[in-house]
């Protein structure tokens, strides 16, 4: 099999990067800008070596999901989304082991803190508009349940620097469910494509 490049690479791809990510979001949450820096600094403080190794497993996921979208097929949007995802993603990965390496005060860690809830809602819409993109061929019923996750992830982007906490468990792990489906119907699609293939 090929690493990358086909939907069958896509589908296991897509499934590592799920794995990944949950457990990275299953280590540790981090304080939000709501927390005062006081909090945020004694926190990154307290459990620095589980943050770290926190945010290599994020970018190990990130990389999963870089080879998953790169593996679907190229469409300018798409691609559009992706980047905007790496990017945003990137910076919720620096900025924590920033605050950990820099030993900041509490009113910088509050600062930086304060970005990376930024970058997050960025990475939400950029969430969004991936999942609306990468569904335009599919059937209607996936579709579908690419702007019900889209839109929880918008409205959580813009709800969430807000205080408004709702769907910040729910948003992600809609997101989480999303990719699984699509990268199971990509295997399975895949598998189904070579048992129909004729033979020689």
């Amino acid at each position: 099999m090929r690493l990358w490049g086909t939907p069958r690479a896509a589908g296991a791809w897509g499934i590592a990067f799920v794995v990944l990510l949950l457990v990275s979001a299953a280590m540790i949450s981090l304080p939000t800008a709501l927390d005062s820096g006081v909090a945020i600094a004694a926190f990154y403080s307290a459990h620095a070596q589980l943050i770290v190794i926190q945010q290599i497993v994020g970018i190990a996921a990130l990389a999963a999901f870089v080879t998953f979208a790169l593996s679907l097929p190229p469409r300018r949007s798409l691609r559009i989304a992706l980047w905007a995802f790496v990017a945003c993603e990137l910076i919720t990965n620096v900025v924590p082991l920033i605050i950990v390496a820099a030993n900041l005060s509490p009113d910088a860690a509050h600062t930086l803190t304060l970005v990376e809830d930024v970058a997050d809602s960025a990475l939400f819409l950029s969430v969004g508009f991936f999942v609306s993109a990468v569904t335009l061929s599919e059937p209607l019923w996936l579709r579908i349940a690419s702007y019900v996750v889209a839109a929880a992830c918008g409205i959580r982007a813009i709800a969430s620097p807000l205080g408004t906490t709702a769907l910040d468990q729910v948003a992600p792990l809609l997101f989480v469910a999303f990719v699984l489906v699509l990268s199971v119907k990509l295997l399975v699609g895949s598998r189904q494509a070579v048992a129909a293939a004729p033979t020689r």
